[in-house]
């Protein structure tokens, strides 16, 4: 075949129609344009003379001529050389040969890079003394995906190895290299069963032993201040959101005991029995403790002065970023100011509330980290050791010993795979629908009457030590403990909301059993109202247990749902735990109801379990699927039923 290789002028050069590329004809011409200015055409192009006039056709290298003109339009350079319609192009001339078979040959034998040759290159070029940030610059590529190549050149060579000879997806190289340490990433391909490579199951087996940086101890501490302290840091640069691990616990948590123990020493001296510090909030809860209430006096006239102008500034402001339009960059700045202004409200109340330091002599503190990795100070907690000394102290009458009652967590029954949810998971569910409507009924009262309310909180917020509670008007609360019916209560979003508003009651009110009936007869009637919907709440039953499953109850519970508008999508997923408490076949059966397709159904069935749960997990995730525990009442109408018996 004869040939010649020249140089054409760039403006002489057509596209040839026999060019056989017709998908991702564009594809990549930024970055090819990006590589040909900083490297110049490496490639020539092929070139036949057009039919017509002094035109020149390129048949093979249609990309390359497409990057070029890209140059020319942005008035771009090829090593320094600007480009312009007469800029030299070289080029082979060919004389003989369809246009179209030329193409093909071209295009055909073509065999894109190894993924392992590409990132190694990467590195040699980082080696070379080139930055990542130059490296996208020169070929087209951005500065995140250049880190992402780099990365994956960290992984040990035998899995770069089994990477070359495919035995390593490229999915499963990045969950790999989420750790720098080849020992980890070799145990983790290597010493796992081949059903246990998904990617999920590598990224968990790497981080199993880390921290996530969205953890309460992690968000509390501050991954800045972790790292000014040495400690060790994964990123995993393949996430949408740049997961973050922190490698080493131990410091972390001595960080958050420093500071902690930083605030429980100024506590210390105020005058309290005992100050403690717990990296575990919810042992306030489960600790069984007592509590004094601090004593709230009127606001002096200088501090009634400076709240009365404090109010006026902070609804000014407020109107004033209600009118904003969105995206003002002064939003910000107001709404700090804002902030800045409710806590000096806040603190002038507070300075009006004091604990009598009697009271403080046999109670204590607890300095904890909440939910959400904010410092949480629990102030007048009283010990059991302490309950008699402080009846007393109050001129109270001698506790009667007594049972409290405490349920009995019932122990499970072994679970058989085959009959689908069992009846200690019913009863899990159904404690956490429980708890979610306990927040939503909290937050809609509607009648409330001074005498219930007494009976009630007499006895939801007030132990036997404060003498024997006796109401004119006889109102038996359960309190049912929904805690013991749920596994991880910790992880329960609807449990942890009900904690709050407990918690946020608990503080309110007086310290003192016999000041409630005239702390009662002074609040304002809505105040009331948002009170009796607590303990209303409080008393709420929907638990359906094996030994009292109560028909009518959950009838009345379904009632009360639909009036809430109850959407337990809000409260609860179908998460790898639960999923792992059903049969293979279950699950299957879920992903059908919830919309998933067939083949992904089918795929979970054949696959070990734990792969298939997480896999499960996955396709369901979004699709707001329940199960019938957590589901609203199905209501069917007359004329429904008159159809079906059509």
């Amino acid at each position: 075949m004869n040939t010649t290789e020249i140089t054409i002028p760039l403006g002489k050069l057509v596209p040839s129609k026999a060019n056989v590329r017709r998908v991702n004809s564009e594809a990549g011409r930024l970055e090819l344009a990006a590589s040909i200015e900083a490297h110049g055409l490496i490639h020539n192009l092929v070139t036949r003379k057009a039919p017509k006039g002094a035109k020149f056709e390129v048949v093979a290298g249609g990309r390359r001529l497409g990057a070029l003109r890209l140059l020319l339009d942005e008035g771009r350079a090829v090593q320094g050389v600007a480009v312009t319609k007469d800029y030299p192009v070289r080029a082979i001339l060919r004389e003989e040969g369809s246009g179209t078979e030329i193409s093909l040959a071209e295009n055909d034998q073509r065999e894109p890079m190894h993924p392992v040759d590409e990132v190694i290159a990467y590195r040699d070029l980082v080696e070379q003394g080139m930055a990542a940030e130059d490296i996208a610059a020169r070929f087209g590529k951005s500065v995140v995906t250049v880190r992402q190549r780099l990365k994956l050149a960290t992984l040990s060579p035998r899995v770069l190895d089994a990477m070359r000879a495919d035995e390593v997806t490229l999915e499963q190289a990045k969950a790999l290299a989420l750790s720098d340490d080849h020992a980890a990433q070799e145990a983790a391909w290597f010493e796992q069963d081949g059903w246990n490579r998904n990617p999920g199951s590598l990224r968990s087996f790497l981080t199993s032993a880390h921290v996530g940086g969205n953890d309460r101890l992690a968000r509390f501490v501050g991954i800045e201040a972790y790292e000014g302290a040495g400690g060790g840091v994964l990123r995993d640069l393949f996430a949408e959101d740049e997961l973050t691990f922190l490698t080493d616990r131990p410091l972390l948590v001595k960080l958050a005991s420093d500071r902690l123990e930083a605030v429980a020493d100024e506590l210390r001296p105020l005058g309290w029995k005992w100050v403690e510090i717990s990296l575990d909030s919810t042992f306030i809860h489960s600790g069984g403790f007592a509590r004094i209430h601090a004593v709230r006096r009127d606001p002096t006239e200088v501090e009634q002065a400076e709240l009365s102008a404090l109010g006026m500034q902070y609804d000014e402001l407020a109107e004033v970023i209600d009118a904003y339009a969105e995206g003002d960059p002064q939003i910000e700045a107001d709404e700090a100011k804002l902030h800045a202004l409710d806590s000096r409200i806040e603190a002038i109340r507070n300075a009006a509330e004091a604990f009598d330091p009697s009271e403080m002599a046999l109670a204590g503190c607890i300095v904890s980290i909440s939910y959400d990795g904010m410092l949480q100070v629990t102030p007048g907690l009283v010990r059991s050791e302490d309950r008699k000394a402080l009846a007393i102290l109050q001129g109270g009458d001698e506790a009667e010993d007594q049972d409290e009652g405490v349920e009995a967590r019932q122990a499970e029954r072994p679970e058989d795979e085959d009959t689908g949810i069992s009846a200690a998971l019913t009863e899990e569910l159904t404690a956490i629908r429980t708890a979610a409507l306990r927040v939503e009924l909290s937050n809609r009262p509607d009648v409330a009457l001074v005498a219930i309310l007494h009976s009630l909180v007499s006895r939801l917020f007030y132990d036997y030590h404060h003498g024997r509670i006796e109401t004119a008007v006889e109102v038996t609360g359960q309190r049912r403990n929904l805690v013991p019916s749920i596994k991880e209560p910790e992880a329960c979003r609807a449990l942890t909301g009900w904690d709050e508003v407990m918690e946020g009651w608990g503080h309110r009110l007086p310290g003192d059993l016999a000041d409630l009936w005239p702390w009662l007869m002074t609040q304002p009637q809505d105040g009331l109202l948002d009170l009796l919907a607590v303990v209303s709440a409080a008393n709420l039953n929907a638990v359906v247990a094996r030994h009292e499953p109560g028909k009518a109850r959950i009838a009345n519970a379904d009632l009360m749902a639909e009036a809430l508008g109850l959407d337990m999508r809000l409260w609860w997923t179908p998460e790898a735990a639960f999923l792992a408490r059903l049969s293979k076949a279950d699950i299957a059966g879920v992903m059908r109801e919830a919309g998933c397709t067939e083949e992904a159904a089918m795929a979970v069935e054949r696959a070990p379990k734990a792969e298939g749960v997480l896999q499960a997990e996955k396709e369901l995730d979004g699709k707001g699927w329940l199960p019938a525990a957590l589901r609203g009442p199905v209501k069917v109408d007359s004329e429904s039923l008159a159809i079906e018996a059509e």
